[in-house]
């Protein structure tokens, strides 16, 4: 402000001094004229015009001393509130727009900073607003479970939600500015953005984005227009679908196999009906025999829809923080004696191994009896005559794991990881003639998983298998049922 402080009194004095140059002239013409007038003595005139000049130069001296004075304190009155704005005003263009400038004079300068204050009032909070609007833009792009990926007009990567970036492990300053291709290497995916960038609709598309996995993903691309309905851009929302398809699957799977249980026992029944109807019933041997096989049939169908309503029961039932305790010794000779018809009749031996003072576990009577019965029953009509089915259990921390053992036929390794799906049968055709369902492993692997417990299993074809489960110990503010 210094600078403008001397040019305001140069050019001020600069003018000035062209100004009294000139009077000066002027004056001195005028002195000489006079001393050329006719009857004024040369000599005389000459000492009169040279005071004259004299005077006149001290006093364009005086004036020029006192204007550049009066021009030095008139250009500091207008400097001076020019100074006091300088370090506020670089404040406010570093940033700071805390800053307020104090000016109490009603002429421009205080007008000028007025309007600066309302300026940087206006700046600050447009600033607050874009702030908020980013913090919850953050927040919102932060809660997605899908991935959001946005692209410029031409294809770059402009943002990366965090969802994004766990999918594809990079960080979204990595790779902004970086073309798509770059990023996810995908051509489907590419063509789809390029699609959506020239014809301004929305797409999309179901693709498997990373070869090494079976994961499948939905993209839905949309444009992101300006204000004159221009394509600037497009946003890509990335889903991974690949637990819903399989739920699907599992879902059309289970519907056919369901479907295919039921019509099974119906086509039977239907099919010795209509014998019975046609003449069969005159003869008294045939239809004892047709109507067992009705009974059994029908049995079957029966034991099939109440493992489907138990099933449905354990999947839908909210959970429960104390599930009741149930001691295993009472519960398991409750289920000996239900099975040992059974046993005795296809000439299987039941033994049980359990430790003495085992404690009680924390899962209900109803539901651990069903547990055994389902086991124990998989067990014998698995085991030839002469075999036996072992009941043991171990205690260790607050963990108790009851097995399984027979000395049955045994299960395939390839089989092993599917033996508690539902309906998944090792023999089909022995398990249906057996009476089984499909369902009885599947309900034994939800009540124990539903129970903090672990089920598995280990078998060897033609020596027999061992399936066992664990428990957890039942806390002493639980009561039994």
């Amino acid at each position: 402000m210094r600078s403008l402080r001397w040019k305001i009194m140069l050019e001020v004095l600069t003018l000035l001094f062209l100004t009294l140059v000139a009077a000066y002239l002027y004056l001195r013409q005028v002195i000489q004229g006079i001393a050329d007038l006719p009857g004024v003595l040369p000599a005389a005139a000459a000492a009169q015009a040279a005071r004259l000049q004299g005077q006149l130069l001290l006093t364009l001296l005086i004036v020029m001393v006192v204007m550049a004075a009066g021009t030095l304190i008139l250009a500091r009155g207008i400097i001076m509130p020019l100074t006091a704005l300088l370090p506020l005003t670089r404040k406010i263009a570093g940033g700071d727009l805390e800053q307020r400038i104090e000016v109490q004079t009603g002429d421009e300068i205080g007008m000028l900073a007025h309007h600066l204050n309302v300026m940087v009032e206006t700046l600050r909070n447009s600033f607050r607003d874009i702030a908020a609007e980013r913090n919850k833009m953050q927040a919102i792009l932060a809660s997605m479970s899908d991935a959001l990926l946005t692209v410029d007009q031409v294809g770059r990567v402009m943002l990366l939600n965090p969802a994004a970036e766990a999918m594809f492990g990079k960080k979204a300053d990595a790779v902004e500015h970086k073309y798509l291709l770059e990023v996810i290497r995908s051509h489907e995916v590419d063509s789809l953005v390029k699609e959506i960038l020239a014809g301004g609709i929305p797409l999309e598309t179901e693709v498997r984005l990373f070869p090494t996995t079976n994961q499948l993903f939905k993209i839905s691309g949309a444009p992101v227009t300006s204000e004159q309905n221009r394509v600037v851009g497009a946003a890509l929302t990335i889903r991974d679908i690949t637990n819903i398809r399989r739920l699907e699957q599992l879902r059309t799977e289970f519907v056919a196999n369901v479907s295919h249980e039921l019509r099974t026992p119906l086509t039977s029944i239907r099919g010795f009906v209509e014998t019975l109807q046609e003449g069969a019933l005159e003869d008294p041997e045939v239809s004892r025999r047709f109507l067992d096989i009705i009974s059994r049939e029908a049995q079957r169908l029966q034991q099939l829809i109440e493992d489907l309503l138990a099933l449905s029961r354990l999947e839908n039932q909210p959970r429960r923080p104390h599930p009741g305790q149930a001691r295993l010794q009472p519960v398991l000779e409750g289920v000996m004696a239900t099975v040992n018809p059974l046993a005795a009749d296809k000439g299987v031996t039941l033994v049980a191994e359990l430790p003495p003072e085992l404690p009680p576990l924390a899962i209900s009577v109803n539901y651990l009896s069903q547990v055994l019965l389902n086991l124990i029953d998989n067990g014998i009509k698995y085991t030839p005559a002469g075999g036996k089915v072992t009941i043991r259990a171990n205690w260790e921390k607050d963990i108790v794991q009851v097995e399984v053992e027979d000395t049955g036929i045994g299960i395939a390794r390839e089989s092993l990881p599917r033996v508690f799906e539902r309906f998944y049968r090792v023999d089909k055709a022995r398990s249906r003639d057996m009476g089984g369902t499909g369902l009885g492993l599947a309900i034994v692997k939800h009540i124990i998983e539903s129970h903090d417990g672990q089920v598995g299993v280990t078998s060897q074809p033609g020596r027999g298998s061992r399936f066992f489960f664990t428990l957890p110990v039942a806390g002493s503010d639980e009561s039994g049922e």
